[in-house]
C-alpha cells in the first residue's frame, strides 16, 4: 500500500490509472529560502506545461500544505494555471515545519479546483489511519531531468516518478460513502 487516508478530500468517487507522480520533498523543501521556494513553484508550472502535451497520461501531484498560498511558508506559491494541468493534487502535512493543510473551501483557487475536476486530497501521516509510504517514492528513479532538462539544482527537492518507465501500474481510489482513499502498486 502506497497511500491510505480517510475523508478530507474532493472530486467524488475514482478509480484512476496514474501514470506518474510529481512530488515535492516536504524537508527538502521546507529548508529552502523564500525566493527557492518561488523558484520551485515556476518549476512546477513548467511541468504542468509538458502535462499539457500528453492529456493520456494522468499525474499525481504531492506537496507540503497549501497550493496556490501566497505565503511559501505555509505551502506551495504555485497560480492555478501553473497546476491546471494535473488530474490530482494532494497537500501533504509536514508539522515540523508548519506544514498543516486544511480545505480552503472559500478560495477561488480551490473553486478553480472543483471547476476543473482535479482531484484534492489532504495526507496526515501523523493520523492514526493515514498510510504514507515515502520511501517508496524515495527508492524510485527521479525523471525530473527527463522532463525538465535544466533542472538538476533541484532533484533533491522535487521527485517525478514515471510509473509506466518504471513498468508499474498506480492506482488512485476514492469512495464518497466510505470517504476513503487508497493508492498502491502493482509490479
Amino acid at each position: 500500500m502506497f497511500l491510505a487516508s480517510r475523508g478530507r478530500f474532493l472530486g467524488g468517487s475514482l478509480i484512476l490509472k496514474v501514470a506518474r507522480l510529481v512530488y515535492v520533498v516536504p524537508k527538502a523543501y521546507a529548508g529552502l529560502n523564500q525566493s527557492d521556494k518561488y523558484q520551485v513553484a515556476r518549476l512546477i508550472g513548467r511541468i504542468n506545461r509538458r502535462l499539457a502535451e500528453q492529456p493520456d497520461a494522468a499525474t499525481l501531484l504531492l506537496g507540503p500544505g497549501r497550493w496556490g498560498t501566497s505565503t511559501p511558508s505555509l505551502g506551495i506559491p504555485v497560480s492555478f494555471a501553473e497546476i491546471n494541468k494535473f488530474t490530482a493534487l494532494g497537500e501533504v502535512a509536514f508539522e515540523t515545519a508548519g506544514f498543516v493543510p486544511d480545505l480552503s473551501y472559500g478560495t477561488h483557487f480551490f473553486h478553480d479546483l472543483v471547476e476543473t475536476g482535479i482531484f484534492y486530497l489532504v495526507i496526515n501521516p501523523q493520523e492514526p489511519e493515514t498510510v504514507f509510504n515515502k520511501d517508496f517514492i524515495n527508492k524510485q528513479p527521479n525523471s525530473l531531468a527527463g522532463y525538465i532538462p535544466d533542472s538538476q539544482k533541484w532533484e533533491e527537492v522535487l521527485r517525478i516518478i514515471d510509473f509506466r518507465e518504471a513498468g508499474y501500474d498506480f492506482w488512485l481510489y476514492a469512495d464518497v460513502g466510505s470517504q476513503k482513499v487508497l493508492g498502491w502498486v502493482n509490479y
